[in-house]
């Protein structure tokens, strides 16, 4: 796995089993996607914390934090990116 500036490797390790290091929720919900990397967001509606992760072979590669909505972050477009298992 590749670290990044933004994620230490505690952080990193919780992704790689699909939980979210800022609350410890396992959902998330998938956003924007191009290539191998993919956009994912906590559904916990106190956390909401975004990511950009690419798999390869069942293994994450890389991990990086994105900006929240409210951190200036792009908006999901509910009909494309539905929120679900809220």
């Amino acid at each position: 796995m590749i670290a990044t500036d933004n994620l230490n490797p505690r952080q990193l390790q919780c992704l790689s089993v699909g939980e979210c290091p800022d609350c410890g929720c396992t959902i998330f919900r998938p956003g924007p996607r191009g290539g191998l990397a993919q956009n994912i967001e906590c559904v916990n509606e106190k956390c909401l914390a975004r990511f950009n992760v690419a798999h390869y072979e069942s293994h994450m590669v890389t991990a990086q934090r994105i900006p929240r909505e409210r951190e200036g972050g792009g908006e999901w477009r509910e009909d494309m990116f539905p929120r679900v298992l809220e």
